[in-house]
């Protein structure tokens, strides 16, 4: 899900690198001193995951696992990822170092969604795997339909490749949403008090 230095037009990689680093302002500004630890472990945690690709036909698919990262830390997830981000810039090459505020904007915006609608009292009324199988799975919506939607609006030769891309994810969707509820379903049963913070 990472989009390369040059795929986009500057202009719209400007615009959303703004809107990026003034959320990743906002994370580090107001991110409490106990919950640095946490930030840190999820910032590894999505580095792992995104590191690991499953072969798919002529693509690869991977877990982002931004779902959980956003129910568990909230608006520090952009501080979380972006450090992440960069880390596979300049280590792996994954993505590309002019776009980490798209690459964020696409990863950290869907971990606050995430936050948000995991909050509503509609949601808590949901069987708990359920609530846990969505909250991978509607990480990994998000994020593929910011990525296609910033393909598809970027230009007009991203349009069949924007369609590609969202259909080849919806694999990745139900698989982060069945790791996303084993692994919640674990921390609910050893560590509740984390879901409840």
């Amino acid at each position: 899900m990472h989009i390369s230095d040059g795929v986009i037009s500057l202009e719209a990689t400007v615009v959303i690198s703004a809107v990026s680093l003034f959320a990743l302002y906002k994370s580090a500004r107001d991110i409490k001193e106990e919950n640095i630890t946490l930030t840190a472990a999820m910032s590894a945690m999505f580095f792992i995951a995104t590191f690991v690709h499953i072969p798919l036909g002529v693509t690869q698919i991977h877990l982002v696992l931004v779902g959980i990262i956003g129910l568990l830390i909230g608006w520090s997830c952009f501080l979380s990822i972006a450090i992440a981000l960069i880390l596979q810039a300049l280590l792996l090459g994954y993505g590309g170092v002019v776009s980490i505020g798209v690459n964020l904007f696409i990863m950290a915006t869907p971990a606050i969604i995430i936050y948000y609608l995991y909050h509503l009292e509609i949601t808590q009324k949901l069987n708990e795997k359920f609530k846990f199988f969505l909250v991978g799975f509607l990480g990994v919506f998000f994020s593929t339909l910011f990525l296609t939607g910033t393909l598809y609006f970027s230009k007009a030769e991203y349009e069949w490749a924007a369609y590609t891309i969202f259909a080849v994810n919806f694999i990745a969707m139900m698989i982060e949403g069945v790791v996303t509820m084993f692994l919640l379903s674990f921390i609910q049963k050893s560590y509740p008090q984390m879901l409840k913070a």
